[in-house]
């Protein structure tokens, strides 16, 4: 990638909403500090790890990856990178990295009503695992390097094979369960029935119904006979030549597609249909089951 494509992409991201920064500050990379009892270092520093500048502040700052899970609580998990200011000050409740003789921990701190200094750890699933560690032991010699400003995570990621696994056991489900009950078809015909005052406006009803899946494409005599069976008494029922009939033009394409001037009606005859059928739909549709 040249640097014209980058600014590209960067424009294109600011256009979105987002705003891009560019890695393009060396922070060193400290490998590793424990989030458990404190263990000795590995070699410091062991690499460079590239960061926005604006993400930087003016104090000296250090990258340091976290192993141990004391601090899972306060949202530090193992293997995460946190961003280490050097040289701050602590207050009561920030997370610091500290060392203690050759020893290295991160750990929230604490002072107490007395003046002594605490290192707490923050993991009540595990508390007779990590214990607190006070920091004004004088037979201990402690650095405290800083405190932790930033968490930085690698998002995890779910391996392909547990995915499909998944996928093929979920996916049968969504064909047994149809998307809309037979129930509900039956009960919008109900519905729509008291306001069909000529036989063809059933032709809105069909037109929708099938455009939702619920009656098969052209095959009328279903949707005339499930009409038949669930309002038998009605005074306009619907036959298989009237649905025909007015499955011309742009009637006989889903109804965002019709167009009044391509019809087989107009003027307020289409307006009626048209409302008829997207009645019909949001009927259909409607995910309380009540009416």
């Amino acid at each position: 990638m040249n640097e014209e494509e980058l600014k590209e992409i960067m424009l294109l991201l600011e256009e979105a909403g987002w705003q891009p920064q560019l890695c393009d500050t060396p922070l060193p990379a400290y490998e590793s500090v424990h989030a458990g009892n404190p263990t000795e270092p590995g070699q410091l520093p062991e690499d460079m790890i590239l960061m926005p500048k604006a993400f930087l502040s003016m104090c000296p700052e250090n990258m340091v990856r976290v192993i141990g899970n004391s601090m899972v609580d306060a949202g530090i998990s193992d293997g995460d990178w946190v961003k280490v200011t050097l040289g701050q000050q602590p207050r009561d409740g920030d997370i610091v990295v500290v060392f203690i003789g050759s020893e290295c921990t991160v750990k929230s701190y604490y002072q107490d009503d007395e003046g002594v200094r605490w290192l707490i750890p923050q993991n009540k699933a595990e508390q007779e695992r990590y214990k607190v560690i006070c920091l004004d032991n004088p037979q201990e010699r402690v650095f405290l390097c800083g405190v932790v400003k930033e968490i930085l995570r690698t998002l995890p990621r779910v391996p392909t094979k547990a995915l499909r696994a998944t996928l093929a056991a979920m996916k049968p489900q969504l064909d047994e369960e149809p998307k809309i009950t037979e129930q509900r078809v039956d009960e919008v015909i109900r519905l729509v029935a008291k306001d069909i005052k000529i036989a063809r406006m059933w032709y809105a009803v069909c037109r929708s119904m099938i455009d939702e899946l619920v009656i098969p494409d052209k095959q009328y005599d279903v949707f005339c006979d499930r009409v038949c069976r669930v309002v038998p008494h009605h005074e306009h029922l619907p036959r298989v030549d009237q649905m025909q009939a007015m499955a011309v033009e742009s009637f006989s394409k889903q109804v965002s597609k019709w167009d009044e001037r391509k019809a087989p009606v107009k003027g307020k005859r289409y307006n009626a249909y048209k409302a008829m059928a997207e009645r019909t739909t949001k009927l259909l549709t409607m995910i309380d089951e009540a009416f």
